[in-house]
């Protein structure tokens, strides 16, 4: 009688720790994904880090943005193993093996690929569009930071 509530616990973290294996197991495929990996490759590729530089202004000349890409895109590449491991944990500890299935079937989709493929585009040009709104916030933040501190 007394080893009844030890076999009940033992018997909930055995469910508990199957839905984590299943949920673990479906982030993978979908971070392994064709349409993931391709957003990834996107994001990472010189090309697609150039596309990003609007932050950076008229500061770099043409061939000067296109080295710094190249650098950044190689350095994003030693951390792209780092990046799906938090994401594959993210997804698992963040999401339902329903809600991660149900991203996946979205993303293999005819309409969720192409989402996905305008997805590198879409932030590019958001990035783009904020960037000088952005740099005159961190100028303002800079400065009333250590307007503060030189009290």
């Amino acid at each position: 009688m007394r080893f009844l509530p030890i076999l009940a616990v033992l018997a909930l973290s055995t469910g508990a720790f199957a839905q984590d294996t299943e949920r673990l197991e479906a982030a993978k495929a979908y971070v392994d994904s064709k349409g993931q990996q391709g957003l990834m490759d996107d994001m990472l590729s010189p090309e697609g880090v150039m596309a990003s530089m609007g932050l950076l202004g008229d500061q770099l000349t043409p061939e000067q943005q296109t080295t710094v890409a190249r650098i950044v895109s190689e350095e994003l590449a030693t951390i792209r193993p780092t990046m799906e491991s938090a994401m594959i944990s993210g997804m698992a500890e963040n999401f339902t093996l329903d809600e991660i299935n149900a991203l996946a079937d979205f993303y293999a989709s005819e309409h969720g690929a192409s989402a996905m493929r305008k997805m590198t585009p879409f932030m590019t040009q958001t990035m783009q569009s904020i960037g000088p709104a952005f740099q005159q916030m961190q100028a303002n933040l800079a400065r009333r930071i250590q307007e503060e501190f030189s009290k």
